[in-house]
């Protein structure tokens, strides 16, 4: 029998009642990359080496078109967490740039790699050591700077994954201009928005398909202006730059600075990776020159699991961006690819009201009303703004997750070897149920699991495999759900629907459904005739239970916020202990067999403490702050 209330309450406060913000700020994190300006033997260099050492490494190095360098740029934007600094070197290619003009694009990035090569070998004592590597083991930051552009490539971020004669590796590389074809004056937009693809991994919020406005000149990744835009508010939540303002169920007064550190964000309860971010901007701020009033109200709407640039503008809940600027007007003047079609009255300012009855609303995208409300929004001097919003106490039946520890599979469709059903409910992600490629088995593909007790449950969360390559190994478009007491009478489905097309979780919600056995049903794949699940969860409690007998289990975790050590005290009626991360990433699992452990996480951020037992469950808040 699980212990259910306490386990409800533990994820309430978890999810709900989070501290008032999460700070990384004036972390003054190093980072130190490589940087080799190209010239041809017919274009000489029209940068020289002082010159460009003050663009890329000053402080406060200006010119009458560059306002602030490279290195200035990202301390600002980061929230000075990262100080970058670039090794220097020239390169004179061996052939005209006519030549380079005609080469093929993988012969043109080789010419890169030659000029690294020519770096090891004119200078020999250079250490290679000291430049940051990436997660990849790459050097964090090499930038090419060319005199002379080519389309595609100089203005582009690159993945080659080289290892140099020294045995260094390049995972990326950007090629960057100081000056390209469409600007009149020296800039310094390109090399920063290629190096925040390569360094950072931010995409690109812009329409590729060149039918719609993206972000428009909201963020770096959208825009062109020579005073280069910030990077906008929802990668400063990505990157955990900055304060990011999260709140309990209640109403709320909060003044923004203009600009400023903290940014606010209103999660979905259940997908974190889809949120709304408010932010404050300022005209007069360096970058947003095209703000359209000295101060205004940005919100966002993000959905990372959209696995595409901002190339869907039909704002439905399979199509549409990843990032989202909502117009306060209403008539989604940026998607429709105006001109200028970011204007005054797109912005929100007193007098704007933002909540579930509103154009835009406040809906989650798959038209879940999320209950926020923001109102009385008012200008505070020439830099600050100040409103109130309500965030609403969450619904008293969101269950914690099922333990698939008793669950067997019933039936299912064939599957391929190495790729057996009982990998889709094995709690490894890794794994996962494949019906084969070149497979007769017609649609629609059925799973069948017995879940080893009778539920009532509310919510199914399907994980499709990670392969990002197409044909995307038969992740899972069109989807039906069923639970019956007998694996015979399933009556109609609980749910019916279409998934996106991305390896991370999603949720079906529906109302509450008793039963033991739960039939998912595949009725399409994208452009695939395979099935696959990584995995397959269920929120939901024994429907047998009588929550009169719960009482909780006194477990504590201490100190908590903590540095990175903590104990965890206690634990004699649990066999099990899972730590994981917002974004699903479990950091701690293992068995327990002692009352009391000590753990170390050296990363910040909130996380979520799981205990089970055979009979029994808690969820615990832990909070990593240095």
């Amino acid at each position: 029998m699980y212990r259910l209330f306490s386990l409800i309450v533990a994820v309430f406060i978890f999810l709900f009642c989070q501290s008032k913000g999460f700070s990384q700020t004036d972390a003054n994190t190093p980072l130190n990359g490589l940087a080799v300006y190209i010239e041809f033997p017919d274009v000489p260099a029209t940068i020289n080496q002082q010159r460009l050492d003050s663009l890329l490494n000053g402080v406060n190095y200006q010119e009458a078109e560059i306002k602030r360098t490279f290195r200035k740029y990202w301390y600002e934007q980061t929230r000075r967490n990262v100080v970058m600094h670039h090794d220097i070197f020239y390169y004179t290619a061996p052939k005209p740039s006519t030549y380079y003009d005609s080469i093929s694009f993988d012969d043109y990035l080789l010419f890169w790699k030659d000029a690294l090569e020519s770096i090891i070998k004119n200078n020999p004592t250079y250490n290679w050591d000291l430049l940051t590597k990436n997660e990849f083991g790459g050097v964090s930051s090499v930038m090419i700077i060319c005199n002379k552009y080519r389309s595609v490539v100089t203005g582009a971020a690159h993945y080659p994954n080289w290892t140099l004669s020294n045995g260094k590796i390049i995972h990326s590389i950007y090629g960057s201009v100081f000056k390209a074809p469409w600007h009149t004056v020296d800039n310094m937009f390109i090399p920063l928005h290629e190096s925040a693809h390569a360094i950072f991994w931010l995409p690109d919020t812009y329409d590729t398909d060149y039918d719609s406005g993206g972000t428009s000149y909201l963020s770096l990744m959208s825009g062109g202006e020579t005073d280069v835009e910030p990077i906008g508010g929802p990668f400063l939540v990505e990157k955990k730059w900055g304060t990011i303002l999260e709140y309990k169920p209640g109403t709320h007064s909060v003044t923004l600075r203009a600009d400023g550190d903290s940014v606010i964000v209103f999660r979905n309860i259940h997908d974190s990776l889809e949120y709304f971010t408010l932010e404050a901007r300022r005209k007069s701020t360096l970058g947003n020159q095209k703000f359209p009033v000295p101060i205004g109200l940005l919100i966002w709407h993000t959905d990372t699991k959209v696995s595409t640039s901002n190339r869907f503008q039909d704002r439905t809940p399979m199509k549409h961006y990843k990032h989202s600027i909502l117009q306060a007007d209403g008539l989604y003047e940026i998607e429709s690819s105006i001109s200028n079609g970011f204007e005054k009255k797109d912005v929100y300012l007193p007098g704007n009201v933002f909540n579930n009855n509103t154009v835009p609303n406040s809906k989650w995208w798959d038209g879940t009303e999320s209950g926020i409300e923001i109102k009385d929004i008012q200008i505070i001097g020439d830099d600050k703004i100040k409103l109130v919003f309500t965030i609403p106490t969450p619904h008293t039946n969101h269950y914690t997750e099922i333990p698939q520890k008793k669950w067997k599979v019933i039936s299912a469709t064939p599957s391929q070897i190495g790729y057996e059903p009982e990998k889709a409910i094995d709690g490894d992600l890794t794994t996962y149920y494949h019906v084969p490629w070149g497979n007769n088995f017609v649609r629609p593909h059925e799973f069948i699991i017995d879940l080893g007790n009778t539920y009532t449950i509310n919510e199914f969360y399907y994980t499709a495999n990670k392969n990002t390559s197409a044909p995307w190994e038969g992740r899972i478009q069109n989807y039906s759900i069923y639970f019956s007491n007998d694996t015979l009478n399933w009556s109609t489905e609980v749910a019916s629907g279409e998934f996106f097309q991305t390896g991370v979780r999603q949720y079906v919600l529906f109302e509450n459904k008793t039963g033991r056995y739960l039939k998912f049903v595949a009725s399409s794949s994208f452009g695939d005739v395979r099935t696959s699940i990584a995995e397959i969860n269920l929120r939901g409690y024994e429907a047998s239970l009588n929550l009169s007998e719960i009482k909780e289990v006194d477990v504590e975790i201490y100190p908590n916020p903590t540095k990175r050590n903590f104990s965890v005290t206690n634990l004699n009626e649990f066999s099990r202990i899972k730590i994981i991360d917002l974004l699903g990433n479990i950091v701690v699992d293992e068995t327990l067999n002692e009352s009391k452990k000590e753990y170390f996480i050296e990363n910040n951020g909130m996380y979520l403490v799981y205990l089970s037992s055979e009979n029994k469950q808690l969820v615990k808040k832990l909070i990593i702050e240095n």
